[in-house]
């Protein structure tokens, strides 16, 4: 049976290069938003879907996370992977496309190299590829983006510092046996030293925090989920313990999945 995995596309976009490292031989199936990856799982037309959450130079994926607050899928695996940025198109076009992200990544760089050229944002590299092929225009985007276009490569080594993007593997389950984090959405009460009151557990159960970030719940001005990562399986006592404490503690938890990190 063949295994179909969804992705963040078109093809050749650093989405799509996690999706094959994650899912080798498997098919895979080119998505023009994250959300529509979302939709193609909890559908089940798909088996899998791959998509981008964080970026060591710009933070987490604002669209990943509001799905993930939203949707019933697990995260079933991860994988931190280097981005590597060129510039590639027509030198002296006026009009360089991206992802916000690279965009943003890139900033010196393209003032340095293209300055005045408006910047067009899209919803992938692999798109900004294909839009700066039909338009005769500029992008940044992977090297095999450029030369799947038939791009020529301006500059490379774009990023303003060491670039990774983390991307998680999304499925109506998780793998808690062998995973190395956990992760997981909640909010707390309106009130004084609520957030502390939350995070106490974990300092007491030796639970390591590795990312917290808050993100504003739509249709509720000035209120906040919180998305939370921890080293360890929500099988282990200590985490599974901080955990039950911290949920009597706050308005909900919604164990997003435990699951193993890959590197590459």
């Amino acid at each position: 049976m063949i295994v179909r995995v969804a992705f963040l596309g078109p093809e050749h976009s650093f989405t799509h290069m996690a999706a094959e490292k994650l899912f080798p031989g498997a098919e895979l199936v080119p998505c023009n938003s994250i959300t529509k990856v979302f939709r193609l799982v909890e559908g089940y037309e798909v088996d899998y879907g791959v998509v981008p959450i964080e970026n060591s130079l710009e933070g987490p994926v604002g669209e990943t996370l509001d799905n993930l607050a939203t949707t019933m899928l697990h995260i079933y695996a991860a994988l931190e992977m280097r981005i590597d940025l060129v510039l590639a198109g027509r030198k002296g076009a006026g009009k360089i496309y991206g992802h916000p992200h690279a965009l943003r990544e890139a900033a010196r760089s393209l003032e340095r190299l293209a300055p005045g050229a408006e910047l067009v944002p899209v919803p992938s590299t692999s798109h900004a590829a294909r839009q700066a092929a039909e338009e005769d225009a500029l992008c940044v985007c992977s090297r095999r983006a450029a030369e799947a276009y038939g791009l020529e490569i301006i500059a490379e080594g774009l990023e303003d510092g060491p670039n990774y993007t983390r991307f998680i593997a999304l499925a109506w389950r998780d793998q808690p046996e062998n995973a190395e984090r956990t992760s997981i959405i909640t909010a707390f009460p309106d009130e004084p030293g609520s957030l502390y009151r939350f995070l106490e557990p974990f300092a007491r159960h030796g639970v390591n925090l590795k990312m917290i970030y808050s993100r504003p719940i739509p249709g509720k001005p000035w209120h906040y989920n919180f998305y939370i990562d921890l080293e360890g399986s929500r099988l282990d006592r200590h985490v599974a313990e901080a955990l039950e404490e911290a949920a009597a503690r706050s308005l909900f938890i919604h164990v997003l999945g435990s699951y193993p990190v890959q590197r590459g």
